[in-house]
């Protein structure tokens, strides 16, 4: 791996633990005893084999995850956060509130919201949204949420003849 030189801070820590799985992985390993590779594909449904190991692999170069082998007669594998890790505890344990705080404005059940083309949705409701541009959303106070339900469904106008 290519070693960045990181010019903000943030995008180190973003770098680090960000994208779809990292933070996931690493919040399994830091609410818990230390785990093994198929108690972590278990816990963190969707993703696959080859993306686990390439990440594991990935967390273990950057330091925050150690690979050890366990026992003997029968050696296991098992993965476990190590102190810089933990220091991150605080960042992902905000990231869980505010996840659980906002979750119902993002879940299938979101009150008063439809979903407009390009998956953004105003925080107002979408009843009479003209067509517009992205400048004629601008506002002082953005309330903007991101739908995956509003990709383009089989009743686009680019569908195949049957």
């Amino acid at each position: 791996m290519v070693l960045k030189k990181f010019t903000w801070p943030a995008e180190l820590t973003l770098n680090l633990i960000g994208g779809k799985w990292k933070g996931l992985i690493l919040n399994h390993l830091l609410t818990g005893e230390s785990k093994r590779f198929g108690e972590l594909k278990r816990l963190s449904s969707g993703i696959s084999a080859k993306i686990l190991a390439k990440h594991l692999k990935e967390l273990e170069f950057d330091g925050l995850i150690t690979r050890m082998v366990v026992g003997t007669d029968k050696p296991r594998i098992v993965y476990a956060p190590t102190l810089r890790s933990r220091s991150l505890e605080p960042i992902l344990s905000a990231i869980r509130q505010w996840g659980t705080e906002h979750l119902g404005a993002y879940g299938p059940e979101a009150p008063g919201e439809h979903p407009v083309p390009g998956n953004l949705v105003p925080g107002a409701s979408a009843d009479a949204v003209p067509e517009a541009s992205s400048a004629d959303f601008v506002s002082e106070e953005p309330a903007w949420t991101f739908r995956k339900e509003a990709l383009p469904t089989a009743s686009s106008s680019h569908s195949v003849a049957s």
